[in-house]
Order: structure tokens, then sequence, then C-alpha cells
């Protein structure tokens, strides 16, 4: 592998020499991993009177002494970690080496006040590391594991506690946005944070801030897509942060790309996925840096496993290998050929039969749990005419079981309510493990569960499922049959309605109602014909709905920045007929009416082709045009928190920093200005004001109204009937906006007005299918609800499930028609969403091409680390998970359905949280 260039030469390394004065004059090299038990063994952490001196120097032996000294010292222009040779001299008051210390000290003390003027005081004084962590800290000085990315995000190498030294090979992103005058958010991509939102590096960042800040940028502003942090001697030989896309749909979220050994690129959220949208930033600065040649990308073709799954592999083997497998010298008890079994053996061959397993109990009596399927009860006969007047009689029954069937005996008493020779008293038989159906067909709990375990895990039917229960039942004996496939079914929805799978629909760590939810809608559907007069989703509204007349399609006409639709169509045609460094507007191109109707849009179109306007500047004026000219809802560009900062802005030309994690679409241009020292031009403090004003227009037309009082108890209705289940009980209904036109329709008339993001699922209206299921997720991919749709999918489903089971409005939703959502949400309940903000998820975001970037999740996540932290398309992974079951509930009518899918969502949610709470913090 080439050499690396000259000006990488000095970035951070995993490589420590360490010498002495008794050692030879070949330094010897050291892994991270020894290195950081050779410095723990010869040093401890220092005391917090001593860490800049400990971040210095290490002396071992008082003053006139001579000892081996180890020094580590580290540029304070860039974070290098190297061990340099000291000579042997007293380590006295007047030693230069002290003396150089100290002196660097007092400068780090100036540049740290200066720094903790305008961050710490914002940050509570109370310690959170415990003594690891502090002993991580300490290793990640040591040892050069920390890298800044920008201003305020790092790279921290992981922790590995066990062994007590850091992790090879293994990094993580933290970063820290402010949310308000005084508060900042944390967000890291660690698996510990994401499952609690605590974490070691949390921890790290909150007590060593200061420290923090005073690494210097890695990158210059902006920053680049794949930045260089370090080179190691282990399986990742070349480390980068990288994001995923530029431009347009450019969120700022960064993960670890590495260059393998062999040649292969790993990305720590894709793996060795060859459509990974990570690795092609560090392959071209690779390849620009000289780390690699064309000729070496060839080996990015070669098959590779999963690491995590290659690393199982291998210690799979390591153990296999030292334990008894059969194989060796002392073999096994079982030594004769084992036959296949009868379900695939051919004719020529020798049947196998199973040995029958041995039934715990043949003989099934009388208790105190016994009842009727009609519901009698055995406790209504008096204990005398229990036991002596009504003697229990005996009668066969068939156990079903996972792999047999066995013949047994039952005692049972006549019904008096029912007074039917077969509506018999039986036992529940749960205390046995079994679950009596009909007094007559029993099934084992195995069995049944065995199906729920089936199906969750994958694409599995009834009758597929029954097949294999049959083979089974085949090994043992070929007279051994199996129950009817219906009548398993019944069996297993009477069972699974008795069974507590219920997970409660909620997360966790998110708790009941979640500050940020996704929304997205399945297509697993029954048949309309199937649908019955009780389906009640939150949409549902009658005669007895609240009926609100304060607001009307008069009201609600032009919501967009830019009302005209033309005046937008030229402003967007200019920016893509023309390039950043364009200085002349087409002549083809009409701006008339922009100067006459938007003067201050015309302002800062005419800054953004002024050629004394830097480049980097040009760019980001033309961002925030591009997103003015769209024709989404203006509070999506200016929330109406926001409103007043851009107010002030406008005036006197200040904004807190906290104002782009509001208004991205400012933070950027602001941003630029600040990192280069450069004035705000008074042009973009004009189009701020204008904004503004347009934001406080939209919404004072639209909250005409509060939302509906919660205190009054809503009537509990049937679940399985209604097709409705969400964790938080209903304490609104949906009101009727009778000026509003198309309100009262069943599917959205209008939507062929929305370009681009008309969303109809036409697949259902073609094959008679309903409109499937509308499904909440937390971004930890648990389901907080879900409900049918009687005929389509439309932004009534999202806005109904919202207002009628949440008390506050979620701070953000995330949902792929979130362009639309936001206008339909805000102008009928404005005041109940109005500090919602509505995105649409990274993965669907490519699909609107004429929506603006306000719109995009990706966009957020520049500037909130809330946004950053979270997986937008946590919705997509459920929905990836519910096609398993959508073949066998596209058959089944519309109860067995929503019965089938909250037992699939339950055992979903409860594996989800099993994970989460496996994850150690």
């Amino acid at each position: 592998m080439p050499p690396r260039p000259a000006e990488h030469s000095k970035r951070l390394t995993s490589l420590v020499t360490i010498e002495s004065t008794s050692s030879t004059c070949q330094p010897q090299r050291t892994s991270l991993r020894t290195t950081s038990l050779i410095i723990r063994e010869h040093e401890a952490p220092p005391s917090p009177h001593r860490q800049r001196q400990h971040r210095r120097m290490q002396t071992v032996g008082s003053s006139g002494d001579t000892w081996p000294v180890h020094t580590i010292s580290r540029s304070r222009s860039m974070p290098l970690s190297t061990v340099e040779p000291v000579p042997s001299v007293p380590v006295t008051d007047s030693s230069p080496v002290l003396q150089d210390a100290v002196a660097v000290d007092g400068l780090l003390d100036i540049a740290l006040d200066d720094t903790a003027h305008h961050t710490v005081a914002s940050y509570p004084q109370l310690k959170m590391c415990t003594e690891t962590d502090e002993a991580y800290w300490y290793a990640l000085e040591k040892l050069g594991g920390i890298f800044r990315v920008d201003s305020r995000e790092f790279v921290l190498q992981d922790w590995d506690s066990q062994s007590e030294s850091l992790e090879i090979g293994v990094y993580f992103h933290i970063i820290n946005l402010p949310r308000g005058p005084s508060e900042t958010g944390t967000a890291c991509t660690c698996p510990p944070w994401k499952a609690h939102h605590i974490c070691t590096h949390h921890r790290i960042l909150h007590d060593h801030l200061v420290e923090l800040m005073a690494y210097p940028i890695l990158a210059p502003a902006p920053t680049p897509p794949a930045i260089f942090l370090c080179t190691t001697p282990f399986r990742n030989t070349h480390i980068f942060s990288c994001i995923s896309s530029v431009g347009r749909y450019e969120s700022s979220k960064r993960v670890i790309v590495s260059l393998q050994r062999d040649g292969r690129w790993h990305c720590q959220s894709c793996r060795f996925s060859e459509s990974c949208k990570h690795k092609g930033h560090a392959v071209a600065f690779a390849l620009q840096a000289g780390f690699v040649s064309d000729s070496s990308e060839s080996s990015q073709g070669v098959p590779a496993m999963n690491e995590s799954s290659a690393d199982l592999e291998n210690a799979l083997l390591m153990h296999a290998g030292g334990r008894n497998d059969g194989a060796g010298k002392r073999g096994c008890i079982s030594h004769l050929p084992i036959l296949p079994p009868r379900w695939c053996s051919l004719p020529s061959e020798t049947a196998y039969t199973a040995p029958r397993p041995i039934c715990v109990a043949t003989e099934f009596p009388l208790d105190n749990t016994a009842r009727c399927c009609c519901g009698t009860s055995i406790d209504i006969f008096p204990d005398l005419d229990r036991f002596s007047c009504l003697l229990p009689t005996r009668q066969t029954a068939i156990l079903f079981s996972l792999t047999y069937r066995l013949d047994v005996t039952i005692e049972v008493i006549p019904c008096p309510i029912c007074r039917h020779w077969r509506r018999l008293i039986g036992s529940d038989l749960s205390t046995f493990g079994v679950f009596n159906w009909n007094n007559s067909q029993l099934f084992t709990h195995e069995l049944l569960n065995a199906f729920t375990n089936t199906f969750t895990a994958s694409e599995t039917p009834f009758s597929a499922f029954c097949l294999t229960v049959r083979r089974s039942y085949e090994d043992h004996s070929t007279t051994m049959n199996f129950c009817s496939d219906e009548t398993f079914v019944r069996a297993w929805f009477a069972f699974v309605q008795l069974q507590d799978l219920d997970s409660k629909m909620a997360c966790p760590t998110c708790g009941p109602c979640p500050s940020l939810i996704v929304a997205d809608g399945v297509s697993l559907a029954t048949h309309t014909t199937k649908l019955t007069p009780n389906v009640r989703p939150p949409t549902w509204i009658d005669q007895n709905s609240e009926v609100i007349e304060s607001i009307s399609s008069y009201k609600a006409r032009a919501l967009p920045a830019i009302i005209q639709r033309d005046i937008r169509t030229a402003i967007t045609k200019f920016l893509d007929a023309t390039q950043p460094s364009s200085t002349e507007i087409p002549e083809s191109i009409d701006m008339m009416k922009v100067s006459t109707l938007y003067a201050s849009v015309m302002g800062l179109i005419s800054i953004s082709i002024d050629q004394h306007t830097p480049l980097h500047h040009r760019k980001n004026y033309r961002a925030l045009l591009r997103q003015i000219a769209a024709p989404d809802i203006v509070l999506q560009l200016v929330p109406h928190s926001a409103i007043n900062l851009l107010q002030i802005f406008s005036d006197t030309g200040d904004a807190p920093e906290w104002l782009q994690s509001l208004c991205p679409a400012f933070g950027i241009v602001l941003n630029g200005h600040r990192n280069d020292g450069t004035s705000i031009p008074l042009e973009l403090m004009v189009v701020a004001g204008w904004l503004a004003g347009r934001a406080v227009d939209v919404y004072s037309r639209l909250a005409q109204h509060d939302p509906a009082d919660p205190s009054q108890p809503l009537p509990q209705e049937i679940w399985n009937q209604t097709g409705t289940y969400y964790g938080l009980p209903a304490i609104r209904t949906r009101r009727t906006y009778r000026k509003l036109r198309y309100d009262a329709q069943p599917q959205e008339l209008d939507a062929e007005e929305m370009g681009d993001c008309n969303k109809f699922y036409k697949t259902y209206s073609r094959n008679g299918l309903t409109g499937g299921i509308l499904v909440l997720w937390c971004t930890h991919s648990i389901c907080l609800g879900f409900h049918t749709i009687p005929v389509a999918e439309g932004r009534n489903d999202v806005f109904s499930a919202v207002y009628t089971r949440f008390r506050q409005a979620p701070e953000v939703i995330v949902y792929d028609f979130a362009c639309q959502l936001a206008p339909y949400c805000l102008v009928r309940e404005a005041r109940y969403f109005r500090d919602t903000r509505f995105y649409i998820d990274e993965l669907h975001a490519h699909d609107h091409t004429r929506c603006g970037q306000a719109c995009f999740a990706s966009n957020a996540m520049r500037f909130d680390e809330r946004i950053r932290s979270v997986n937008t398309s946590a919705a997509e992974c459920g929905n990836k998970g519910i096609k398993r079951i959508r073949k066998t509930v596209s058959y089944m009518i519309h109860e067995h359905a929503v019965i089938f899918t909250k037992a699939f969502l339950d055992v979903w949610n409860r594996t989800v949280i099993r994970r989460m709470l496996d994850t150690k913090v």
C-alpha cells in the first residue's frame, strides 16, 4: 500500500512508540490495547488538579532523582499521540521540560477560559463520569482516541470495559447542539444511546467538554463528505468519517468507514453492502490521497461476510475446536447411521420411525376451573351436587402436540344451561400446558406457540405450518393424523385471545407519548367485502361529531411563502438555468413580477449573482431561494417558534446560534458568515423580516379555535371489531370541518392538485382491497398502535390518529407524505400542531422532487441532534417485518385480520424491547 501523503503524516495514528533511556536505538511499537495496559500499569488516572500536567508529561520520582521517564506529548495544533524520548535528567522545578509544559498549560488556560465563557456556562457542574469512565477518558487522551470533526461533533474510540482498554476498530460519533438560550442537546451513534439515551460517551462529553473543545477541527468548513481520522496497524487500516449524501438531501449524519487490510471497505452502518452510500466518499478521498490505487479497488468485489457474523463464526470455531464434536478419539454415544425422516425418504430407502415422547398425563380430572363454552361455570353447582349427585363422566379426547397426537380421557358433566349433548363442562387444563378447545380436541401450548413463533419469524401461512406438523406426525406413525387446517385456525385464534401477548404498545425509552413519532401506511389489507359495520377508525365521523366552522377553504388559501405559482416557477427556472458562479440573469427568464411583488426576494437574488459575493455564500443564498420558492406551507420553512427570532434578526442582525435548529435554511446561511467573520448583508435581514411576516399572516388566519378538551373520558370499544388499537386511549373524537372542501369525503378528491406529491394506492382499488393499516412507530421501531384504513391511505389517517390519542401534539412527525400532511394538520388544528414539525423520512425524500428542503428530515439533522440520532426509517423496518403476514391476512375476515396483526406486532414489540433491555448502558 502506498505511503500516506505528507499533509496527512502528522494525523492521529493508532501506533504508540515507547522509548526509555534503557532501551535500544530502535523504538518498540505496541498496539493500542497493549499500550493502554502499559500506561495504566505505570500510571494511575490523574487527580483533577493534576489533569493538565498528566496530559503533557509523566514523571516518576521526586526532585533530584534520575529515572527512565516515559513522556507522552501532544501538539496543541493537532490531536496527535506520540511518545518522545526524554533524556535522563533530574526533574526539578527549573527543568526545561517542566517549564515548557507549564508554559503550554498557561496558554491552554487562556484558551479554555475563552471557550468556557461561550460554552460551559450552560452546562451543569455535576459530574456524571464514573471511575471507569475516567479511566476511559484517560486512555482517550493518552492514546489518541479523540477526533474533532467540526465545531460540535466528535468521534470517540469505543471502550472495552472488560479488558479496560480502547476497543480496536470501533468508533462512534457524538454531537452537542444548542437547543435554546441555555440548553444543549447531545446525540450519539452508539447502541446504548439509541436504546436508553445515556452512554459512556455522553458522560465523557458532559464532564470533559472544555478539554474536547480545545481539540482542533480536522477539516475546514464546510465539512467535506469524507474526513480522514487515522491509520491503525490492525484489520481496519484507514478510518474515515463519512456522510451519506451531499447537496439537496444532505443530512450531515456521519458514520465510520474503514479500509481493511484485505482491501475491502467496511461501513459501520451498511457493513459490506455494495449499495452503501457512505464508502464512496471515503474511496474518492483515498484515491486522491494516494492511500489506494485504482487497481486495488478490484478487491471490493470479493464476497464478504457481515463483520459481526464473522466474529461470531470465528469464536464458534475456536471454542468448537477444543470440545468433543464426535469426530475425535473419544467419539459420541450414538454410532449407527441415521436414516432420513419419513416425509422426505425415497421409496427405495428404509423408513425411519421416530420414538414417541412420553406424555405427562393421559387422564384429566374435573377441577374448579371447569366451565362450558357458553360461559357457564362449575361454581353454579353446590359442592354436594357437584361431586355426588352429578357424577362426572369420562370421555375420550384427542391431544394434539407439536410432533405427535395422543388419545386421552377427560372428565366432564352436562351443562344445565345449554342442555345439549355436545355442550359439556370441562376443565381448563392450562396447568397441564394444554388448551381445551371443545372437550374433544385438545392442543398443547407448545403446538400453538410454535405457530406464533413461526409466522412472526418468517412468512408462514397456516397451511404450510399444518403441513410441517403432519410430516412430523408421519415420522411416528402412518396412521397418526393431524386435525384439519380449519380446526387448527379456529383453535389458534381462540387460544391467542386468551394469551397475554399484549406489549402495551409503548416504548420503555420514549414512553407512552413520544415526542417524535414515525407514521406510515402498510399495505396489509383484507378484501373490502369482509369489512363490517363495526369498523371505527379514528377518522370516523357521524352526525354527533363536533362541527367547526371557524376555518374555511377561503382562509386556508395562499399558504406558501410566495403565493403565485408562476413567480415560484420563474425563481426555480432561474436557479436551474444558472450556476453559483453566474453573475447575470438569463434573458429568457422574466423576473419583472418578482421585482414588483417580492422586492426582498429580488434583493436576495441580486446578492446571489453579485461577483463580489464569495462563492460559498452564493451557494447558501441559492439554497435559501430554492426553499422560499417551494410550494410548501411557509410554516414548514419558518415554524411558529422561530417567528420572533427572525423578526429580531431582521431588526438587529443578531440571531442566536440555536435558531439553526428551528430554521435550518437560515442556520446554513448564518453559519457561513460566522465561520469567515463577514458581516450579514442587509438583503438577508430584509428577507428574514418578510418571511416572519408571511408566517404570522398564515398562522393568524389558521389559528381560529382551540383543540377539543381531552378531559372527558371516551367509552372504550372492542378493538378487534373496530380495527383500532393504540397504546394511548382515545381522548378526543375527530371534528367535522364543514367549510373545508372535501373534508367529509372518504378519499382526498383534491389530491390530483398535489403534483409530484400525489399519493394514491391504486393497487387497492384494482384488487378490491382496503387501504391497509396506518401504524405509528417510535424511533426504536416499536409499534405504538394501528388502525384499519377502510378506503385508501391519506393525510386524514395520520391527523386523526395523533389528534384523538395525544393530549399534546408530538414535536416531530415523520411521514413519507409530510409535505402535504403539514398543511392538512395546520389548516384544521393550527393551535394544536403549532409546535409540531413535519418531516419526510430519508428513504422517501428522493421521490419529492418539487418539495422544499424544509420538509426533509435530512435537512433538520444538520442542526438538531434529536432528529440526527433517530432512525427516520423506523417505519420501513417495521413494515418489512409486517410483509411476512401480508399474504395470510389478505384472505382473512376482518376480525381475524386485526387479531392476527396485533399478535404479530405484540411479538415484534416484545422482541425489540428485549433487545433494548439487553443493551448495556
